[in-house]
């Protein structure tokens, strides 16, 4: 399925997202919404496994068409932000495992693409930044979930800034999982997936369920609900 600036495809257990919507791979509101919806149906789908993201062109996603516009109505801006937080969410809570295949720069919204993904390797050379601040406001939607993925510090410098952060320090920060050169970030994205798909698929899904249940809740509280979720586990699979 093609139109509106992504591709979607199935192969296999793996459904294939590829933006390509212009030089910049800017998303519209259209385009979240396909996401999602895309997402969603595919996470019903009991033989669906991983969902692939990734771009064609030079930049990954440099984020959303008109976010820097002035003068748009308050409510306008809540059912946008809105539908990017539910797509946020969805990427996290799925039950596919989500892999972000990361060619070139991203920003703003491309950046969450990567933030919420399970699995994230980018090429050397790929940037990262969050240029909102640039243009007077300040990013509630990233703030929501970017101090969950890095420290609090580098996430408060990456948004009061509105620098661009390598893939070297993205790596350190928590941001990505790995970066490898550009010419194998498509073979290494491929040796990702064949070794998830290798792997116990209901454990995989046991695993990223709990960490999404969780990610808020305190050390003490996170490490009662495991004994619950362990036990569970080990009774499905002896079922």
């Amino acid at each position: 399925m093609t139109g509106g600036g992504l591709a979607i495809e199935r192969h296999g257990p793996t459904l294939v997202v590829t933006i390509d919507n212009g030089e910049k791979n800017l998303f519209s509101v259209a385009m979240v919404d396909e996401l999602a919806g895309a997402v969603g149906a595919a996470a019903a789908d009991p033989d669906m496994r991983f969902v692939r993201l990734r771009s064609r062109g030079d930049a990954f996603c440099l984020g959303r068409e008109g976010a820097s516009r002035a003068a748009v109505p308050a409510r306008a801006v809540q059912a946008v932000a809105a539908r990017i937080v539910e797509l946020n969410e969805l990427l996290q809570t799925a039950r596919l495992v989500v892999v972000a295949e990361v060619q070139g720069d991203a920003a703003g919204l491309g950046v969450g693409l990567v933030g919420n993904a399970d699995v994230a390797v980018a090429g050397e050379g790929a940037r990262f930044s969050f240029p909102e601040i640039l243009a007077g406001y300040a990013p509630m939607v990233v703030i929501g979930w970017l101090p969950y993925a890095v420290p609090r510090k580098r996430a408060f410098d990456m948004v009061a800034t509105g620098t661009w952060v390598d893939a070297q320090t993205a790596l350190a920060d928590g941001l990505l999982t790995e970066v490898v050169g550009r010419d194998r970030l498509e073979t290494r994205v491929d040796e990702r997936i064949a070794e998830l798909a290798a792997l116990d698929a209901t454990a995989l899904r046991d695993i990223k369920g709990f960490l999404a249940r969780t990610r808020a809740l305190d050390p003490a509280s996170a490490t009662a609900a495991s004994v619950d979720g362990l036990a569970l586990a080990i009774a499905g699979g002896n079922a």
